[in-house]
């Protein structure tokens, strides 16, 4: 097989991310001439911690450890009184910094099941957009990179059925979750990224997905790239809050009509994360809603300047950020 080339983004914000499980789990099944760099984009940055996610790939692969970009929401540049979840920035920054043509996200404290790698490389020749299988399990035994065993099995990817061992199987836009994601970093770029209208919420994963589907981009599930995520990790292992703000119904619809659109799409609560699925199927747009920048003009140098355009009040009630 031929080397490729591809940028893997590693998200962690967590005091115990298990960054040796996926080193070891990914090393293992990288073939020789691969060009593959790794990026840690860590919420809890600091020397230390660069230090040990190095010593764990010990030149197997390069690697660069950064601070996630500045964020209203959480970091030392927030505006908030306490730190929530920004995933859409944090895989964000990675696009700034990835340098091939081809990006995968993965999240933390996981396993790479065998296989993944070789089906990721299919995905980085071919351009596909992709969104790898997972798995959540209680109690994992891992040692160099192989999950020897699980105290329990909690939770199988629901599209699982719908996929195949040979072949990745296309699938609805929202349907695009975050264990791994895959993309060809230029039709990133072309929709801006990631909405950093999920921050704080989250969805930027499916909302991702929503909106490729409307630029015509078709995504792929592809069951062989199946991580394994510690469940106990996931579920205490990160100290940012999320926040679901509601409305009343009257006022939720009138926000709506500010997006320019005059009906709800999706039944339930009139609460943030439902607007993020009305705002999404209603717009019908490919571009971000809540980027307060235009991506592809980002470099290394420019992160910090972004702080200068932070919103003041959150979108979706207009509380000021001060006041969460």
């Amino acid at each position: 097989m031929s080397c490729v080339m591809a940028t893997l983004v590693y998200l962690t914000c967590r005091e115990e991310p298990a960054f040796e499980w996926f080193a070891d789990s990914l090393t293992a099944q990288l073939d020789p001439g691969d060009d593959v760099e790794l990026i840690v984009v860590d919420g809890a940055h600091s020397g230390e911690r660069g230090e040990r996610f190095a010593r764990a790939v010990a030149g197997r692969a390069p690697l660069r450890h950064v601070a996630a970009k500045p964020s209203p929401y959480n970091g030392v540049c927030r505006l908030t009184r306490r730190n929530f979840f920004a995933a859409a920035s944090a895989r964000n920054t990675g696009l700034v910094y990835a340098r091939a043509p081809y990006v995968i996200f993965v999240d933390d404290a996981c396993v790479l099941a065998k296989g993944w790698w070789r089906a990721a490389r299919e995905a980085v020749a071919s351009g596909r957009v992709v969104s790898g299988a997972y798995r959540k399990d209680w109690g994992m035994e891992v040692a160099r990179g192989v999950l020897i065993s699980s105290r329990a099995h909690s939770g199988l990817d629901s599209r699982w059925a719908q996929g195949d061992d040979s072949c990745p199987v296309r699938v609805p836009g929202g349907q695009l979750f975050g264990a791994s994601i895959g993309a060809p970093r230029e039709v990133l770029l072309q929709v801006n990224g990631f909405d950093e209208l999920c921050d704080s919420i989250g969805g930027e994963d499916w909302q991702l997905g929503v909106r490729l589907e409307f630029a015509g981009v078709p995504i792929y599930y592809e069951r062989r790239m199946l991580s394994v995520e510690s469940e106990e990790l996931h579920r205490h292992g990160t100290p940012f809050a999320r926040i679901d703000r509601t409305l009343p119904a009257a006022a939720y619809r009138q926000r709506l009509a500010e997006f320019g659109i005059s009906r709800r799409r999706v039944p339930g609560a009139c609460d943030s994360s439902h607007m993020l699925l009305d705002v999404a199927f209603g717009t019908e747009s490919a571009q971000t809603q809540g980027n307060y920048y235009w991506l592809a003009d980002l470099t290394e140098a420019t992160l910090a300047a972004t702080t200068q355009r932070f919103p003041r009040t959150h979108w979706f009630d207009r509380r000021p950020l001060a006041h969460l």
